[in-house]
């Protein structure tokens, strides 16, 4: 059976049809315990997922917490039928999650896709890199541990971000070259609601209204544009709209 691990959005673990319970991922704590361990790739010393569990927040218990939880995360792991001993593994001051070969972990998911999805379009394959792209967008706008503030976290965050940012400029491309100017105008607003400073996302913008005949639109998407750059960058662009078509 294979397991599958959803940090973005709703975090769960299933095995086969067993769903971890809430109570068994021990509150905040460790949900972060799960989802640090699963992004990483090696073991974690667990001095550093301390620092990272609560920061400048240190209690004088962190140590004791961190094994009360780990504990109970084994005993989750085990309620679904899962080999926690050999899953969450704590030897020589590391910690390891060592989920089995057949894990698939949304984000790891994520990363693949868009890579596979640009390859696909670099080779033409306009189908599949539409497939692969749309599914990295549909799980990286999905909030990483949302209400829960760590710099750890904020650089994932930035990641994910830098993911959906590569998925919506690639889907705007992609619908337009199938032909659908309509989904590709909203990949394209999608990404400038992203980036609000991005040229590549202007253009895409006033490219798909001008493609739809609505010229009026795209004029008033560039003033826009320009009226966020002078505001926020203090940079005042006096391009015309014939120079972003």
């Amino acid at each position: 059976m294979e397991v599958r691990v959803n940090l973005a959005g709703t975090f769960s673990i299933r095995h086969g049809e067993q769903y971890m319970s809430h109570g068994d991922m021990s509150g905040v704590i460790g949900r972060m315990v799960l989802t640090n361990l699963s992004l990483s790739l090696d073991a974690i010393p667990r001095d550093v997922l301390i620092d990272n569990l609560w920061e400048e927040n240190l209690p004088s218990t962190a140590e004791s917490v961190l094994n009360a939880t780990c504990s109970r995360l084994r005993r989750g792991l085990a309620n679904i039928a899962l080999p926690s001993k050999d899953l969450l593994i704590s030897t020589g001051g590391y910690l390891q999650l060592k989920w089995p070969s057949n894990v698939h972990i949304d984000i790891r998911t994520a990363v693949r896709s868009i890579d596979d999805a640009e390859g696909s379009h670099r080779r033409g394959d306009i189908d599949s890199a539409l497939r692969q792209a749309t599914v990295a967008y549909a799980i990286v706008r999905r909030p990483f541990l949302p209400g829960i503030e760590r710099e750890w976290i904020a650089r994932e965050r930035l990641n994910l971000a830098q993911i959906m940012e590569r998925s919506l400029d690639l889907l705007s491309d992609l619908w337009a070259a199938q032909g659908d100017t309509r989904s590709s105008l909203l990949m394209s607003h999608e990404l400038l609601k992203l980036n609000p400073f991005s040229e590549v996302a202007i253009r895409k913008v006033i490219r798909s209204h001008v493609a739809l005949g609505d010229k009026p639109a795209a004029a008033k998407a560039l003033a826009d544009w320009k009226a966020t750059l002078a505001k926020d960058l203090d940079l005042f662009d006096n391009r015309s709209l014939a120079d972003f078509v």
